[in-house]
């Protein structure tokens, strides 16, 4: 079994190839035979984050101190609002892998949501969060293991990299274009191995990580200024990890998915051949595979014809007409 190092080093070539234009067609068969050898290893104990409640009380002092500017109404500009504390700002963004959702997602990811779009961190500190949320540790903590408590951590994590992806595409360029390469390289390769399918988790709340994949996806295939290669290997890394997931996809994950690859789809014809290139990948694994066996496989039919589902189910104009037509044609084989 391949270390994550020596995924990274995989993935990486296989985006430099995407870039010379010396691959394009092989690229999904390419990224599965790195990633469909991936068994889940067993479940060890995973560190949680503590001080919740500090952090709590840390956010809604914040919290109260804008909601008084937001009182003030003409004299608003007057009150100073400081941006957040470095110290207050890490405790909160270790809050993002507390399994409880109202440290997490009430919680955290609330108040990240609402200092990152009302513009109250400074470019360094988006930076320095960026960094943090894509570090291995962050990114791709226990991933190679069965289903466990650091599925909020990591799915957390790409959530509120769409986030400041979304902001660097739209208000402040903050990344440099090195640090930008970086977080497309994680968040591809992220993409390819998640398997924790879990939307919402009992009295935990969502962990919803597919979404999320598609939302920090979705920012990537948006940025102008982006290589067309860069986006394509992106998008390629979000369908070979929907291939190969074996777990199933029931709360809204397909749709979200769905809608990120015919966007792109509809952007441009090399990703509308890409996307119907990997419909037809799907279509002969069926030929190709031995029967499914096992719940797993079952799975990973069933979210095939999901997606395909998905597709027809689309507002007609936002399907590209031959992708529309393939599924057409093909969708009885996969039910």
């Amino acid at each position: 079994m391949m270390t994550l190092a020596e995924l990274q080093t995989q993935f990486k070539t296989l985006r430099q190839k995407t870039r010379d234009g010396d691959i394009f067609q092989s690229l999904g068969e390419a990224m599965a035979e790195n990633i469909r050898g991936l068994s889940p290893q067993p479940v060890t104990d995973v560190s949680l984050p503590t001080d919740g409640d500090l952090a709590l009380t840390r956010m809604q002092s914040y919290s109260q101190l804008l909601e008084t500017k937001a009182q003030d109404g003409e004299h608003a500009a007057a009150l100073d609002v400081e941006p957040i504390a470095d110290d207050t700002l890490a405790l909160v963004v270790a809050q993002l892998a507390n399994p409880l959702p109202k440290y997490r997602d009430t919680g955290a990811f609330f108040f990240l949501s609402d200092v990152i779009q009302n513009q109250l961190m400074t470019e360094a500190q988006m930076r320095w969060v960026m960094s943090y949320l894509t570090t291995d540790e962050q990114l791709f903590d226990h991933i190679f293991e069965g289903n466990n408590a650091a599925i909020y951590r990591r799915s957390f994590s790409v959530l509120v990299i769409s986030l400041l992806l979304f902001t660097h595409r739209t208000k402040t360029p903050f990344l440099s274009e090195a640090q930008l390469d970086h977080v497309i390289d994680q968040v591809a390769l992220y993409a390819a191995l998640e398997r924790d399918a879990r939307g919402f988790i009992g009295t935990n709340g969502w962990a919803h990580a597919f979404t999320h994949i598609g939302n920090a996806v979705n920012e990537i295939l948006l940025m102008p200024n982006l290589m067309r290669a860069d986006k394509l290997f992106v998008l390629a890394s979000m369908l070979s990890g929907y291939r190969e997931l074996q777990q199933p996809l029931v709360m809204g994950e397909t749709n979200r998915i769905v809608a990120v690859a015919l966007q792109s789809a509809k952007t441009h014809e090399v990703y509308q051949d890409y996307v119907l290139l990997t419909l037809k990948l799907w279509r002969k694994d069926l030929v190709t595979r031995q029967p499914p066996e096992s719940e797993g496989r079952w799975h990973q039919l069933y979210n095939r014809t999901r997606f395909f589902q998905t597709i027809l189910l689309q507002e007609r104009p936002t399907v590209p007409d031959a992708i529309f037509k393939y599924v057409s044609e093909t969708k009885d084989y996969l039910t």
